[in-house]
């Protein structure tokens, strides 16, 4: 059907739920990108000379806000200079599969987003991990029918960089721009950094948050968030 009724019928349709889920430490245990750059530091010993030396300049301005982008770039530049784009693919995802390995995976969540795509939900993993390796990590999990917005990457003349990002108060801003209308219905996310994400859910999930997270958000939001536990995780 095409013309004006098939402009009425898909105006009457209504919407598909919008379900968000952080990556990090929500569906997978530990920071991707992180251990990422620290495999591809490491991974030749005259790289992992220079990033050591250079660590002593990096590691405090990363721990520093005004300057921990600055950090950062230096550190994606350390990792990535010399490497051809498809090699860099490439290791993305023979990283992504390892790092998915099943002790990793965090079940009860990855069982709570299949629910979501089983119920016919739109699913957004929205990360401050950086693409490609972002959605490498999700194809590791199985996530087919997710859609993945990430902090970008740009190719420089040697070297990697970051040029955007998709952070804080930055994924309900990214979400926008995919088209998707705020209040998403569920945000699921390990951190109270999610904050701004978690205030534009109608539903809010906590995943195995720490005791200081779980105030901090219960604080700013009140009772109504819910707590999704691992096996031996509950109140740890």
């Amino acid at each position: 059907m095409t013309g004006p009724a098939a402009s009425r019928s898909a105006a009457s349709r209504p919407e598909r739920p919008v379900v968000v889920f952080d990556l990090d430490d929500t569906l997978v245990r530990g920071d991707s990108f992180s251990r990422f750059l620290r495999m591809l530091l490491l991974r030749r010993p005259l790289r992992a000379t220079v990033a050591l030396t250079t660590a002593v300049v990096l590691v405090p301005l990363f721990l520093l806000p005004p300057t921990r982008r600055r950090a950062t770039q230096g550190f994606i530049w350390l990792a990535t200079a010399g490497v051809p784009p498809e090699r860099f693919l490439d290791l993305a995802e023979e990283f992504a599969v390892a790092h998915t390995a099943e002790p990793r995976r965090i079940s009860v969540a990855l069982d709570r987003l299949q629910a979501h795509l089983d119920a016919g939900d739109r699913v957004v993993v929205a990360t401050a991990c950086a693409d490609p390796l972002a959605t490498a990590v999700c194809r590791s999990l199985g996530l087919d029918g997710v859609e993945v917005i990430a902090a970008q990457l740009r190719r420089g003349r040697h070297a990697f960089k970051a040029v955007r990002g998709c952070h804080g108060a930055a994924k309900p801003e990214r979400l926008r721009e995919i088209g998707v209308t705020i209040p998403v219905a569920h945000a699921y996310t390990d951190s109270a950094v999610d904050l701004p994400l978690l205030r534009a859910a109608a539903r809010r999930c906590l995943v195995d948050p720490s005791p200081r997270t779980l105030q901090r958000v219960r604080a700013e939001l009140g009772e109504e968030v819910t707590v999704l536990w691992s096996a031996g995780q509950a109140g740890t």
